[in-house]
């Protein structure tokens, strides 16, 4: 995974602004993020001497693209991974970790409810089992509509119209995500893992390939063939004719016929075989196309003769 960390707060100069692209180890996919930000604190020092940065005093923040969600900005916590909350080749910025205002706890951030269509802060000392009005189950999105699967009577075409739509429930506000959300998130971190996993994988083999030598040439890869058994094909089983009869072979035809019956004008058929072309089906040598299977057969034969037994 690559990504760009990037400081560009207002107050610094623009000297100061720095952009960096770092390539994440696979280690560090499932550790702190902090020790990304560590890692581009420790560049910028070493880059800006007379002006380095406080590690501790920053934080990580990416762009937010939830549309439920107030803000379009998230700071990342101590306790997010980069395979959990990092795009590949995504933009992180580092900025001051936000300070609470003066008057102790009374002023401190408020928790953000996680309940489906609300998203408000809230205080959790008025928070009462009515204080909440929201939506049971997660929105569907299809094709350009949008609807609460718990109020699918109602669809809409924008974020906003979906976020006007009353909700269905009422209880208490909760900064906890519903358990469809939980469960989401984990089967999203754990593809992401297997994602890297294989990315992994292809990184190892690449770099464990032959280097080319002084003529430019990788050598050839060292590759074991096994060889399959052959595989014999099926027999072609038919059910054999009652004694007399016979089956013809002309295209157009292959129907059942008497053999002592057989003459010189016995089998209508097609001389050419027949094209099938983009659901329509024509016979070649007649010219007449059609695109009903059952009217492509009843089309009559162009040429007249004696059956042909297909032996």
């Amino acid at each position: 995974m690559k990504v760009f960390l990037i400081y560009d707060e207002a107050s610094a100069p623009q000297s100061a602004h720095h952009k960096l692209a770092i390539t994440l180890p696979a280690t560090w996919l499932e550790q702190s993020v902090d020790k990304v930000k560590d890692a581009f604190v420790g560049a910028y020092n070493k880059k800006f001497p007379d002006a380095p940065l406080d590690g501790a005093g920053m934080v990580l923040q990416i762009k937010d693209d939830s549309p439920f969600t107030h803000t379009d900005m998230r700071i990342l916590r101590e306790t997010d991974t980069p395979a959990r909350v990092l795009a590949d080749k995504g933009e992180v910025r580092l900025v001051r970790r936000p300070e609470a205002n003066g008057g102790g706890a009374a002023h401190a951030k408020k928790p953000n409810c996680k309940n489906y269509g609300c998203q408000q802060d809230f205080d959790d000392e008025t928070n009462h089992g009515a204080a909440c009005r929201h939506h049971a189950a997660p929105p569907m999105f299809h094709d350009t509509r949008k609807w609460w699967t718990c109020c699918a009577d109602r669809k809409v075409y924008s974020f906003d119209e979906l976020m006007e739509i009353p909700g269905c429930v009422v209880s208490a506000h909760s900064a906890t995500p519903p358990p469809q959300e939980v469960e989401r998130a984990a089967a999203v971190a754990e593809a992401t893992k297997r994602v890297h996993a294989v990315h992994l994988e292809g990184a190892q083999k690449f770099y464990s390939a032959p280097k080319p030598g002084s003529d430019g040439k990788a050598p050839p890869p060292k590759q074991e063939f096994t060889p399959s058994a052959p595989v014999a094909p099926a027999p072609r089983k038919r059910q054999p004719l009652p004694e007399g009869r016979a089956r013809c072979r002309r295209q157009g035809c292959q129907c059942e016929y008497s053999v002592a019956d057989n003459h010189a004008s016995a089998c209508r058929y097609h001389t050419q075989p027949p094209l099938f072309h983009e659901g329509s089906k024509q016979w070649t040598c007649c010219g007449v196309k059609k695109w009903d299977f059952d009217d492509f057969l009843n089309v009559p034969g162009c040429a007249v003769g004696a059956h042909e037994p297909d032996e």
